[in-house]
């Protein structure tokens, strides 16, 4: 009798071991649909002796157990082989740039890639900010202003000419027209181009405009002054300053 309880309670043991194995597999493995942290788009800087300083956007997905890889609006043509990222976030990039390897090494920390590069006997380093998601900025533009009365946005209300400048690239003006919708404010830019204001945030005498350029979401943060706005703003290794002037004829 006594070899058979402890036969049984052997056999308990075990199978309370393989229970506990599979929870642990199941927990340890990615979940089915849900994005690996690293995936997404990211505004890169890399720099080098011989390259000086170069800015691009680099998209990393992946694909089932595959990873992808691609460089966008970069002045240096960039090719992405292979993209390969281990279980501490670690990312190796394989890519060719006129028929020279180029391997990109860096590690994913707080929303961010970091690392060094070599492309023969050029070498650097390198780090990459994620970009927000459309959906996370269309969360943002549509949050409930704080601290703003009724009589607050209505005055906002109007048509203005407003310019933003890049330091060393330039300036680009338009036309911004801010117009109220129930507790919140909406945002227009007639003939956008490559420049577009899609959302708009006021808290007392601080305003955020929420913009894109090419496509790719920055924020112009500043303060409104009277029928004047602006402030200086910094995005993807670039930074300037923005104002907004309010039209007063009718």
């Amino acid at each position: 009798m006594t070899n058979q309880i402890m036969i049984k309670l052997a056999n308990l043991v075990l199978v309370a071991v393989w229970i506990l194995m599979l929870a642990v597999a199941a927990l340890a493995a990615p979940q089915e649909g849900a994005p690996h942290p690293v995936e997404g788009t990211y505004s890169v800087e890399a720099k080098g002796n011989d390259l000086g300083t170069i800015i691009f956007l680099m998209m990393l997905k992946r694909e089932g157990d595959k990873w992808i890889g691609e460089v966008k609006d970069s002045p240096v043509p960039l090719t992405v082989k292979s993209v390969a990222v281990d279980a501490d976030n670690k990312v190796t990039i394989l890519a060719d740039t006129g028929g020279t390897e180029v391997t990109i090494t860096g590690k994913f920390e707080a929303n961010r890639l970091a690392g060094n590069w070599t492309a023969g006997d050029a070498t650097g380093t390198w780090s990459g900010t994620k970009k927000e998601t459309t959906t996370a900025v269309a969360e943002k533009i549509s949050a409930p202003l704080p601290n703003t009365s009724t009589a607050s946005l209505t005055a906002l209300e109007g048509t203005y000419d407003a310019q933003v400048t890049a330091d060393g690239q330039g300036t680009l003006p338009f036309v911004l027209i801010i117009k109220r919708d129930g507790d919140k404010l909406i945002t227009e830019v007639k003939d956008a181009g490559d420049l577009n204001i899609v959302g708009i945030k006021v808290d007392g005498e601080a305003v955020t405009l929420s913009a894109t350029f090419q496509g790719n979401p920055f924020e112009l943060p500043g303060k409104i002054s009277s029928s004047e706005m602006g402030g200086k703003w910094e995005a993807g290794g670039f930074a300037g300053t923005w104002s907004a002037k309010k039209r007063t004829d009718k």
